[in-house]
């Protein structure tokens, strides 16, 4: 073993690096990542500070903050320091001090903060171990944390003194990893030895002056690395030779990545500069408008009082947006409200103005609830539009406000409630109801809680998509049930039973039903097992906005009961004793809408073993072919072939459809990276949606960045979408991801042509779901995505790989452009598509049941060739 490792020495060449300074962040040739490097025009406000900037910042700092930015310096990015150095009050750095802490955080859930308190135990550690915290050693044990082993050389004769540094692994360089750190001639402190310089001149460095005479004689070798001479004179006089021979040998192969070591963990760059973003800091490039700013506390809630904040601001001191001919005014507010100089708490909002909306002033009114006491708000308004802005101060003497006549008549609305609650709870009617879920999008584990009133009811099953998964026969009547890791609609029901096991009463709710507005849903009975004589029905039904509801209509079976003109929609119908096995039907209708087809909800009564509906639905695929670069829109049935799992099927429906009606969403990424490219998207889509919306059309507008957000719902008015995209801003991280399952969401329940137009400009950054669940979901929603990568580098085969796997999962097309101007190509293709396709449907074999596995389809074509979805789930 030692002959091999003095061969590997003796065979190892220096080679040349850059001069490494104390410094911790090497160059950019030695392979360091430019994850924190920004640009300043990117972010408003944000700059690198120059020496002599940061040093009288420094000077003016607290000596708590001085102090923090010491013990830190290890690992605290250059961005950030210039962050902190900018931030105006002791209240923003406290609050940077809270974030820096929270961005290392491993698992932000979590209580408390390892990475932290960790830290702070190895920086004490560091303070009784070595003379200065920015020495090599000092900040290796800050970084890395304590090594393994610590080896101290004991050699003067040939060697300086030396450490060799033990780690069993550092991320980069593997396992069983031994560095070594030595200290110069003529210095008192070690250095971490990174094999720089030539060979004679690296190795140089370690040894001593006797040793270097022995160099001298010949025995050094210039132009390799240590002598077998040398190598063998360490290896039998030194004790612990062998150590140093290894540090060597594993530093000269590891020279690229050994400066990584110093350099701190990796923050997001949106993280650092989010702190610019909501902090009240003047942005010394821009241009100052005047603004006023009053205050009025028109209202309570609860114990707070709200502080109603209005700003007006001159329109001659705005910039006019202006896209497809509609102009808007786009005004940026952010706000900090201080208690004894503390930040309380912070604020941000967004306006949008069309110009003809406004005259002369833009009053800009928020409000924030505050407990009565005495306050400062500092209050930033800038224009989205140009370079300018406004600082604002005010004084909040937050008085308390006694209960108004309308809040009292809320509170004894309230009484009332619980008083009919509690009359309902000491009634001789038994009832059983599921609590609320919420509205949102539901996945993984979900705690079902059951509200439980009368005495009869002994026991509760629970059932989910038709499955009894449990039965609970003690109180609390709850469960735990597990949604699975992606989105997808889901039938809970609770069924109460007696001592005897006999009905008494039951609830069913559906969760990840979608956002469309336009809805009906029999809210009770739900569970109906054995339902006769009076019963009171109850109806929930809503409408887009704009839009209202014309009628409610109820069935029994194929009977129309009753037609409800307005809300509440409640009616007590009679059901006869022999009716058996049948349905309630509720059906709503638009008003004025004759467009839209009406939407329907059905409960079955007196069913035995609750027995579920099962229905196997056709399965359609809407299918293009293109042969080259055209569409072909001729073909006849007989051209066409399906295959379901690799067998063929019967095509039941078979249709070539033109100008289909559409409904589209368009989701964009706003992350900081598309900022240089945000004003061509906007206009983009102003085209877009004017060349593409019909009357009879519908879509919806979704921003993302660290997480999605729906700007526009459902609409059908052209106004509506470029409302829109003008409030559309860029900033923060990348949640594509989120994004495509949130904007498949909005879709469930609608009908007709559908199609998803992603917009991004980079890879994901900071979705909760991942990949694989992204695209789990977007095969379920068996909707068309059409992904639009902006200026991805071709050597980012990863991005544009899962890019393109969302389009050909759901039969939508990817594409890769260099310049937004290109958007309003790819806009014609995807409408030419959308608008002209065939439409195939065939059933599922015979034994496939809904709720089963991952069926692959393919469809084969005589001519050209066929785009559809991969496969769909029964």
């Amino acid at each position: 073993m030692k002959r091999l490792l003095i061969v590997m020495v003796v065979l190892s060449a220096a080679i040349n690096t850059h001069a490494q300074s104390n410094n911790p962040a090497p160059p950019k040739e030695a392979g360091q990542p430019a994850a924190t490097t920004v640009d300043p025009s990117r972010d408003p406000g944000v700059r690198k500070l120059t020496r002599r900037e940061r040093k009288e910042a420094l000077k003016n700092l607290q000596e708590r903050f001085q102090q923090f930015l010491k013990d830190v310096e290890p690992i605290i990015q250059p961005t950030e320091v210039d962050t902190f150095l900018i931030l105006e009050s002791d209240a923003q750095r406290d609050r940077f001090i809270e974030e820096f802490w929270n961005h290392r955080d491993p698992d932000p859930k979590a209580s408390g903060n390892p990475y932290r308190d960790n830290y702070f135990d190895r920086l004490a550690e560091a303070k009784q171990k070595f003379k200065f915290l920015i020495s090599d050693r000092a900040r290796m044990y800050l970084i890395q944390g304590e090594p393994g082993d610590v080896v101290k050389v004991d050699c003067d004769r040939y060697l300086q003194p030396i450490e060799v540094w033990r780690y069993a692994f550092l991320e980069g360089l593997g396992h069983d990893v031994s560095l070594l750190f030595y200290i110069p001639r003529y210095e008192n402190d070690y250095r971490l030895w990174k094999a720089e310089g030539t060979g004679a001149d690296a190795l140089g460095q370690l040894l001593s002056i006797e040793g270097q005479r022995q160099g001298v004689n010949g025995v050094f070798l210039e132009s390799a690395a240590l002598g077998a001479t040398m190598v063998s004179k360490i290896s039998i006089d030194c004790k612990d030779g062998d150590a140093v021979l290894k540090a060597i040998y594993q530093t000269q192969q590891n020279r690229f990545d050994i400066p990584k070591l110093f350099i701190p963990p990796v923050v997001k760059e949106e993280d650092v500069h989010r702190m610019l973003r909501t902090s009240v800091i003047a942005d010394p490039a821009a241009r100052k408008f005047t603004a006023e700013i009053s205050t009025k506390y028109p209202t309570k809630r609860g114990a707070m009082t709200a502080a109603e904040v209005t700003i007006l601001v001159p329109t001659s001191e705005l910039v006019a947006k202006d896209l497809g001919g509609a102009k808007f005014y786009d005004v940026d507010v952010v706000g900090e409200v201080l208690r004894n100089d503390q930040m309380f708490e912070s604020f941000r909002y967004r306006f949008d103005f069309p110009v003809e909306s406004v005259q002369g002033r833009i009053p800009i009114v928020f409000e924030r609830y505050l407990r009565p006491n005495e306050y400062v708000a500092r209050v930033k308004v800038t224009d989205a539009n140009a370079p300018s802005e406004a600082m604002l101060e005010q004084k909040l003497s937050v008085p308390y406000l006694e209960d108004s006549a309308e809040r009292v008549a809320q509170v004894r609305e309230g009484e009332r409630a619980v008083g009919l609650l509690q009359e309902q709870m000491h009634s001789r009617e038994d009832q059983l109801r599921i609590a609320s879920l919420g509205e949102d999008m539901i996945s993984g584990l979900q705690h079902i809680e059951t509200l439980v009133i009368g005495d009869r009811i002994k026991a509760v099953e629970f059932y989910l998509d038709g499955r009894k998964v449990m039965t609970k026969r003690t109180l609390p009547y709850t469960l735990d049930l597990d949604f699975g890791d992606v989105p997808q609609p889901r039938k809970i029901k609770a069924v109460g039973l007696d001592e005897k096991g006999v009905f008494v009463a039951g609830d069913e709710v559906i969760v990840n039903t979608g956002s469309d507005p336009f809805h009906v849903r029999i809210v009770t009975p739900r569970v109906a097992v054995n339902l006769q004589g009076k019963v009171r029905v109850e109806i929930e039904a809503g409408a887009p906005e704009g839009k209202a509801v014309e009628a409610v209509e109820l069935y029994l079976n194929d009977s129309k009961l009753a037609t409800m003109f307005s809300p509440p929609y409640i009616q007590t119908i009679n059901i006869p004793a022999n009716v058996g096995i049948g349905y309630l039907r509720a059906v709503a209708r638009l008003k004025d809408d004759p467009t839209t087809e009406p939407v329907e909800d059905v409960v079955l009564i007196n069913t035995p073993a609750f027995m579920e509906q099962v229905n196997v639905h056709l399965v359609e695929l809407p299918t293009t072919v293109i042969s080259g670069s055209r569409h072909l829109n001729d073909l006849s049935q007989t051209a066409f072939k399906v295959m379901d799992q690799g067998k063929e099927v019967k095509i039941e429906k078979f249709e070539y459809v033109k100008n289909l009606p559409l409904s589209l969403g368009l989701a964009v990424d706003t992350s900081a990276s598309m900022r240089p490219r945000m004003m061509a998207a906007q206009r983009a889509g102003v085209e877009f949606f004017k060349s593409v919306l019909r009357p009879r059309d519908q879509a919806f507008i979704v921003a993302f960045d660290t997480q999605p957000s729906l700007l526009q719902k459902w609409s059908k008015t052209l106004a509506d979408m470029n409302a829109a995209l003008a409030s559309l801003r860029a900033e923060q991280s990348t949640a594509l991801y989120d994004a495509i399952v949130f904007s498949l969401y909005n879709f469930k329940n609608i009908k007709g042509q559908k199609a998803l137009v992603v917009i991004t400009d980079g890879k994901d950054t900071a979705s909760k779901f991942t990949f694989d669940q992204a695209v789990e979901f977007a095969k379920r929603a068996a909707i068309p995505i059409y992904v639009v990568g902006i200026g991805i580098k071709p050597n980012e085969i990863d991005t544009r790989y899962k890019m393109q796997r969302f389009a050909a999962e759901t039969g939508g097309s990817s594409f890769q452009i260099t310049e937004v101007s290109e958007l309003k190509r790819i806009y014609s293709d995807i409408q030419a598509e959308l608008r002209s396709q065939y439409v195939l449907g065939f059933y599922p074999p015979e034994g496939v049941k809904p709720g089963g596995k991952w069926r692959e389809v393919n469809v084969q074509v005589t001519q050209g060739k066929a785009k559809t979805i991969r496969g769909y789930y029964p």
